[in-house]
C-alpha cells in the first residue's frame, strides 16, 4: 500500500481523538493561563574591559586570561554566596520601603503583605523603617547568630522554593558576554517590577565588590606586607643611624676617616717640628754654653740680672703661648690670628729690651784679654733667647705629642666600631630599598592588573520597568494545542506498531499473513444504525461478487467457511450471502457443523477425505448451486484438511475487534500449508465503517461532510464529483 495513503487512513481513523482531546487540553490550557502572574524583564550592561586592555609594557591579556576572566565574572554573579546577599538585600529593602496599600518603585503592595503573613515578629522588630542600612545590619547579625538552625526564617526564606528571595528564584538571574566584546549583560525576570530592577543592581553591586576584592586582593595583599616590611627596615635603619649618631657624639667623631687623616698628618707635623727644635735648642744650648765658657764671669753676673730673667721668662710664655696656638688652631680662625700676632709683637718687644739691657752694660765692654765684648755679649743674648725660645716650643711640642699619642689610642677602637655600624647602616640600608623595590613592583603589578582587567563600569543601568512582558498566554495555548496533537499521534502510532488487533485488512494481512477478500459491518456502530441492513448487504454483495468468480457450473460450488473461535460471526454472514446468492437466482445450502453433521466424537469427520464422508445431501433436496459449510471452531475441534483442499474457496471469518494470538499463528500455519492451490481468503467481520468502505466505496447515508471526508481518507485532494455524459 501507498504510505501516502496509509498515513492519511491512519489520520483519518483517529480525527475524533485529534479533534476533541486537542480542543479539550487547549480549552483547558485557555482557561488555566488566565490566572498566571506579569513578568517583568530588567537588564544592566557592564563594561569589563579586559581583551582592549593594554599593560604598562604593552602587552595585552591572552585569549585564555579573557575567556577565565568572563566565565570568573559570569560564576560569581550565579553563585549560591551571591544569591544569598541579594536575598537579604531585597528583604531590607523590602521591609523598609514597602507599603500594604500603595504599589512603590521597591515592591508592590500584594506582594509586600504576603511577605508580612509569612514574616515572625522577632524578624519584624529588627526592621528600621527610616534606614535601609540599619535594617541590613539587623538582619546580617540575626542571620550570622543562628547559621546552624534550620528554623530560622532567613535560612527557611532562602532555601525554600519560594518567589523572589529563595535560592530557586534568583537562580533565573542571567549573565551573558555580549559576543566577543568586553559588555557583560546582567538580566532577570519576576512577577514584581520593583524587586526585579532591585535585584539586577543589587547584583551588579555585589559582582563589582567581589570581582574587585577577588581580583586585586592578592596584589593589594602583597603591597600591605611590603609597606608594613618598608616601615620595619626604616625603623631599623633609623635605629643603626640613630646608634652611629650617638656613638659619635660621645667619641667627638665627626668624620672618622678625615679625622683619622688629620690626626695622622698632625702626628707627623709634629715630629717635624719636635725634630727641629730639638736642634735649634740644641744648638742654642751648645752656644750658650761655649759662650759661656769664654765670658766666664760676666756670663753669670749677666745671668743673675733681674730684668733679664723676667725678660726671659716672658720670651719663654710668649713663645710657648704662640706654639700652642700655631698647632691648635687653623688661620682661618681670625680670634687666634690675632692673638698669635699681639703675643709675636710682644715677643719681639721682649727681644728688643734684652739688647737694651747688653747695652747697659757698659762695664764689661772688654774682657780680660782686652778684646771687645759687645759682639759677643749679643751673640750670648741671642743664643740665651733662642735656648729660652726653643726649650718652651720643645716642651709644647712634646705636651701635643703625647696628646696625639693619646688621640690615637682613642680613635682606633672608634675606626672599627664605626666601620662595624656603618656595615650595619649599609645592611639596613640595602634592606630598606630592596623592600621599596618590592613595594614598586607590586604597585606595578597592581597597575598591570588595573589596566588589564579595568574596574567594572557600568554601562547601562538597570532601569524601572514600566511594561510586562505579557503573559505568554499565547504561547502555552499553542504549545498546549501542538502538544496535544503531537501526543495523540504518537500515542496511536504506538499503539499502530505495537497493537496486534486484526482491525484493518493491512494489519490483517501483516499478522496472519493471508488476504482479505472483503470485510462486514458491525453491529455496534450506534450513528448509522438505521442503515445497518443497508450497508450489510452491499458489504456481502461486494464479497459474493468476489466469490463468484470461483462458481463452477453443473456443480455445487463448496465454499468452506472457518473461524478461530467462537462468535466470530460465520452465521451472520451466511444468511447475508444466502439472500444475495437467492437474489441472483442461485440456490445456496448452508451446512451448519452440530447441526447437519457431528464433529465431536465423530472419527468419520475427523478421517473425512471429501463431504460425503460425513454429511450428504437429502435425496429429496435439489441439488444447490453454493454449499456453504461452516465449520467448528479451529480451537475447539479438528478440521479435515482434505476435504478443505477439496473446496473452491476457504474463508476464514475473524472478528476485526480480536487479537491475533501466537496460537492462531501455530493453529492456522498447518491449513496454509495444506491448501496449496486451493484459496484460503480471510473475511474481516464487525470492521470499522471505514475498513468496509475501503472495499464497497462510500456508504450511505451518503452525505456532503461524509463524502469530503471520504475522499481525503482516499487521498482524493483534488477529485470532484461530476456525470459525464
Amino acid at each position: 500500500m501507498d504510505i501516502a495513503q496509509y498515513i492519511s487512513q491512519f489520520f483519518y481513523r483517529i480525527r475524533y481523538w485529534l479533534l476533541w482531546g486537542t480542543l479539550l487540553v487547549t480549552i483547558l490550557v485557555i482557561y488555566i493561563t488566565q490566572f498566571l502572574p506579569f513578568s517583568y524583564t530588567v537588564e544592566g550592561s557592564m563594561y569589563a574591559g579586559v581583551s582592549t586592555s593594554v599593560s604598562l609594557n604593552g602587552t595585552t591579556a591572552s585569549g585564555s586570561v579573557v575567556v577565565s576572566t568572563f566565565d570568573n565574572l559570569i560564576n560569581i554573579a550565579q553563585s549560591r554566596g551571591t544569591h544569598k546577599k541579594v536575598s537579604l538585600r531585597l528583604l531590607a529593602n523590602a521591609y523598609t520601603f514597602g507599603e500594604e496599600w500603595h504599589d512603590n518603585r521597591y515592591i508592590q503592595a500584594k506582594h509586600y503583605r504576603q511577605l508580612l503573613q509569612q514574616t515572625p515578629k522577632e524578624i519584624l522588630n529588627l526592621v528600621d523603617r527610616k534606614d535601609v542600612n540599619k535594617t541590613l545590619a539587623n538582619l546580617t547579625a540575626y542571620q550570622q547568630s543562628d547559621l546552624e538552625n534550620t528554623d530560622n526564617f532567613l535560612y527557611t526564606i532562602f532555601n525554600e522554593r519560594g518567589p523572589f528571595y529563595s535560592a530557586n528564584a534568583l537562580a533565573g538571574i542571567k549573565a551573558e558576554r555580549v559576543g566577543s566584546s568586553d559588555i557583560l549583560t546582567i538580566s532577570y525576570t519576576s512577577a514584581d517590577p520593583g524587586i526585579t530592577q532591585q535585584t539586577v543592581e543589587i547584583v551588579i553591586e555585589e559582582l563589582k565588590d567581589a570581582y574587585e576584592i577577588l581580583r586585586f586582593k592578592s596584589a593589594r595583599d602583597v603591597i600591605a606586607y611590603f609597606e608594613e616590611q618598608v616601615r620595619l627596615a626604616q625603623e631599623r635603619l633609623r635605629v643603626e643611624e640613630d646608634k652611629l649618631m650617638q656613638y659619635c657624639i660621645e667619641k667627638r667623631v665627626i668624620n672618622y676617616p678625615e679625622q683619622s687623616e688629620a690626626l695622622a698628618i698632625l702626628r707627623y707635623a709634629v715630629d717635624d717640628r719636635l725634630e727641629t727644635a730639638m736642634r735649634t735648642y740644641a744648638s742654642a744650648v751648645a752656644l750658650r754654653k761655649m759662650l759661656d765658657e769664654k765670658m766666664d764671669v760676666r756670663a753669670e753676673i749677666i745671668r743673675n740680672n733681674t730684668n733679664l730673667l723676667r725678660e726671659l721668662d716672658r720670651i719663654s710664655t710668649l713663645n710657648q703661648s704662640i706654639t700652642e696656638r700655631e698647632i691648635f688652631v687653623t688661620d682661618t680662625m681670625d680670634v687666634y690670628s690675632n692673638q698669635i700676632k699681639k703675643d709675636r709683637l710682644e715677643l719681639k718687644r721682649a727681644e728688643e729690651n734684652i739688647s737694651n739691657i747688653a747695652d747697659n752694660l757698659n762695664e764689661f765692654n772688654f774682657s780680660k784679654e782686652g778684646v771687645g765684648i759687645n759682639d759677643m755679649v749679643l751673640e750670648w743674648l741671642r743664643a740665651l733667647v733662642d735656648e729660652a725660645k726653643s726649650e718652651a716650643e720643645l716642651k709644647v711640642l712634646q705636651d701635643r705629642r703625647r696628646d696625639v699619642f693619646r688621640q690615637f689610642t682613642d680613635m682606633s677602637p672608634v675606626g672599627t666600631m664605626v666601620a662595624r655600624m656603618e656595615r650595619s647602616i649599609g645592611v639596613a640600608e640595602d634592606n630598606y630599598r630592596n623592600q621599596i623595590g618590592g613595594l614598586a613592583d607590586a604597585y606595578l603589578q597592581l597597575k598591570n592588573l588595573e589596566m588589564n582587567t579595568s574596574n567594572l563600569q557600568l554601562i547601562s543601568p538597570p532601569e524601572y520597568p514600566l511594561t510586562d512582558n505579557g503573559r505568554q498566554r499565547l504561547l502555552y495555548v499553542l504549545l498546549a494545542f501542538f502538544g496535544s496533537l503531537f501526543f495523540i499521534t504518537f500515542y496511536f502510532l504506538l499503539i499502530e506498531l505495537l497493537d496486534r488487533t486484526l482491525r484493518d485488512p493491512f494489519r490483517s494481512k501483516r499478522l496472519t499473513g493471508l488476504p482479505v477478500i472483503a470485510a462486514f459491518n458491525g453491529v455496534s456502530n450506534l450513528k448509522y444504525r438505521g442503515f445497518l441492513k443497508a450497508c450489510n448487504r452491499r458489504a456481502a454483495a461486494y464479497c459474493c461478487r468476489r466469490l463468484n468468480q470461483y462458481i463452477v457450473p453443473g456443480r455445487p460450488t463448496i465454499i468452506n467457511l472457518l473461524s478461530m473461535e467462537h462468535g466470530e460471526g460465520k452465521s451472520y454472514l451466511t444468511r447475508y450471502f444466502t439472500n444475495y446468492w437467492a437474489e441472483e437466482g442461485m440456490t445456496v445450502r448452508v451446512v451448519e457443523a452440530g447441526l447437519d453433521f457431528l464433529y465431536e466424537d465423530n472419527k468419520d469427520y475427523v478421517n473425512a477425505q471429501q463431504l460425503t464422508d460425513f454429511w450428504q445431501l437429502n435425496e429429496a433436496e435439489e441439488t444447490p448451486n453454493i454449499l456453504l459449510v461452516e465449520y467448528p471452531p479451529l480451537q475447539d475441534a479438528t478440521v479435515p484438511l482434505a476435504v478443505l483442499k477439496q473446496g473452491d474457496v476457504n474463508l476464514l471469518v475473524a472478528n476485526a475487534c480480536r487479537l491475533w494470538r501466537v496460537s492462531d499463528d501455530t493453529m492456522l500455519q498447518p491449513i496454509k500449508d495444506a491448501m496449496g492451490e486451493v484459496p484460503l481468503f480471510l473475511y474481516l467481520n464487525n470492521a470499522d465503517r471505514e475498513v468496509v468502505e475501503t472495499f464497497t466505496g462510500e456508504l450511505p447515508p451518503r452525505t456532503y461532510v461524509h463524502n469530503y471526508f471520504s475522499r481525503l481518507f482516499q487521498l482524493g485532494l483534488t477529485s470532484k464529483k461530476a456525470a459525464v455524459r
